[in-house]
């Protein structure tokens, strides 16, 4: 197949600066305005509220938090127990209702007040999760009718039953908030842009680690772990998913790290998946080949299919692009390819996963959507790269921001030159 990662080779083709291996957060200079940040990002939402006619959000998903109020507190162990949340209106301040003390922490201008979380989780309200919800729901329609207007829209996004019901029944009309966050964190600024460089050279330095200590004997968990010391090392907050396997365990690509010891002459694959020290994602795939010996041929021509797979999809990518043109001019995965293909052509990124999801043509008809990729936002390209009866699959992956003439790149790291041989 032969294609060249002409996109790492040729710096000036896609305008990134190349990074070294170990590179972290604290070589990236000046340091991201927060401040501008945080006040881009909220306006976003209320922006977004407002062209989606909905009187006001009440967020307690985490990633949705961290975005709209640029506060955060125990974002894992609030994604399983939902304990803090947000009333943000379409315009105007907003409440953050909080644990108890953080309100020690300094906020921003544009939240209001303060108020004591209204936890109606059944682990901590018990019998009373009912009566909370009940409570809270009449406080939150009373603020929407202060402000004024006639509008009873309220989006919300994750939440206990009970509360869904009961602002159901305080006479507020529940809608999704999902929609309205996906398009909102969609377009980055400037700021934003840096954590998610920032993020990428930090997923990187453990790509380098890992790779460093790839050998014979260790466990595909031990080599796993050096991302999460290094991620962690360096600020960052959490592994979202656990995808890396070698050998057999590659194909099919998404199984989960496992205490399988890694053999001379497999592969090794590893998707990085993380939200690094702004609270930010870094989602990079790299394959590697564990020595000593040479790769086998059929491991070659895998790895040169996942670059030309890469190269062809990356060489789409333009602000207004839209998302059937991009699904449909996509890589034409060969036959003996499709039925172990990545779930997607390309999703969107942000604070993790997030909107848009371009599916392979054959889904288009049942799982494609209306949209265009604009100016300044993040995506991956991906790709995996294995037969339905092969042994290994190879997985590749990288985060570009879309630019008004192609892309430019946030993820550098290097392709295994063994494997390109």
């Amino acid at each position: 197949m032969g294609v060249s990662a002409t996109w790492q080779s040729d710096p000036a083709k896609m305008g990134y600066v190349r990074r070294l291996p170990g590179m972290g957060l604290k070589d990236f200079e000046p340091q991201p305005d927060m401040n501008r940040m945080n006040r881009y990002r909220f306006g976003r939402v209320q922006a977004e509220l407002q062209r989606q006619d909905c009187a006001a959000a009440l967020l307690m998903g985490s990633a949705n938090l961290r975005y709209t109020t640029g506060t955060r507190f125990a974002q894992v162990f609030n994604m399983r127990s939902p304990f803090r949340a947000a009333l943000v209106p379409a315009s105007g301040k907003a409440i953050l209702y909080d644990w108890e003390g953080y309100s020690q922490h300094s906020m921003p201008d544009f939240i209001a007040e303060r108020r004591d979380a209204q936890v109606s989780n059944y682990w901590f309200a018990g019998d009373l999760a009912e009566d909370v919800a009940r409570n809270w729901a009449r406080e939150i329609a009373d603020e929407i009718s202060q402000a004024g207007g006639s509008n009873r829209r309220v989006a919300l996004d994750i939440s206990e039953p009970q509360v869904v019901l009961a602002i159901g029944e305080a006479g507020l009309d529940v809608v999704p908030a999902m929609p309205i966050i996906e398009h909102a964190s969609a377009i980055k600024n400037e700021d934003e842009i840096f954590c998610m460089a920032a993020t990428a050279a930090i997923a990187e330095s453990g790509l380098a680690k890992i790779h460093e200590e790839l050998r014979p004997g260790i466990t595909e968990q031990a080599l796993w772990s050096h991302l999460h010391q290094v991620n962690a090392s360096n600020g960052g907050e959490w592994i979202e998913y656990r995808l890396a396997g070698s050998g057999g365990r590659t194909n099919p690509w998404g199984q989960e790290v496992s205490d399988k010891l890694i053999r001379a002459g497999e592969l090794f694959g590893i998707d990085t998946g993380m939200i690094g020290p702004f609270g930010y994602g870094a989602d990079i795939s790299r394959t590697f080949f564990c020595g000593p010996g040479k790769p086998t041929d059929e491991q070659r021509r895998l790895y040169a299919a996942a670059i030309e797979n890469i190269a062809h999809n990356i060489e789409l990518v333009r602000a207004g692009l839209s998302f059937e043109e991009f699904s449909k001019k996509s890589w034409p995965t060969p036959d003996e390819f499709k039925a172990r293909s990545y779930a997607v052509v390309s999703h969107g990124l942000g604070m993790g996963d997030a909107w848009p999801s371009i599916p392979h043509p054959q889904h288009w008809e049942a799982l494609g959507y209306d949209g265009e990729l604009q100016e300044n936002m993040v995506i991956t390209i991906e790709t995996a790269i294995g037969r339905e009866d092969g042994l290994e699959c190879v997985k590749l992956e990288e985060m570009v921001v879309v630019t008004t003439d192609g892309c430019q790149l946030l993820s550098a790291f290097p392709f295994e030159e063994e494997l390109m041989a």
